[in-house]
């Protein structure tokens, strides 16, 4: 249930702020956060599937350092990757293949980033440790 909760809140609020880069409030906004809110929710699966990756990617490179520059790195990662998958399929979703989409990504991408670098943040370093508490506590 707080799995669903969270990619809920990570589609709803990624998807504001991309359809507010790509439109602003004009036009067709609700039709257009509507498509955007649905691509979100359904790549965002993908996209913590392949956190545990990145976070032993990071261990590998970056051995018995620090925990707290572990989770930066792993943050940073997650931030990047999640933005960049949210960033192509909602572009693409309002976009299509139009003439010069890959500058629209790549526009998107880099106006969110702050966004998905909070998401990042708070994933690694709120949820996640208590995802984990209460997986233990499950057992």
């Amino acid at each position: 249930m707080l799995r669903l909760l969270i990619q809920t809140c990570i589609a709803l609020l990624l998807s504001l702020v991309m359809t507010l880069i790509n439109y602003g409030f004009s036009g067709p906004f609700a039709q257009n956060w509507a498509k955007g809110f649905v691509v979100a929710f359904l790549i965002i699966p993908v996209a913590l599937r392949l956190i545990p990756f990145v976070a032993k990617g990071a261990r590998k490179v970056l051995g018995d350092r620090s925990v707290l520059l572990l989770r930066c790195t792993v943050a940073v990662c997650v931030a990047i990757m999640m933005e960049g998958l949210i960033a192509l399929v909602v572009t693409l979703a309002q976009q299509g293949m139009a003439v010069g989409w890959v500058a629209m990504w790549g526009g998107v991408f880099l106006k969110a980033l702050p966004v998905g670098l909070l998401i990042g943040f708070t994933m690694t370093f709120i949820v996640q440790p208590r995802m984990q508490k209460l997986a233990m506590a499950a057992r």
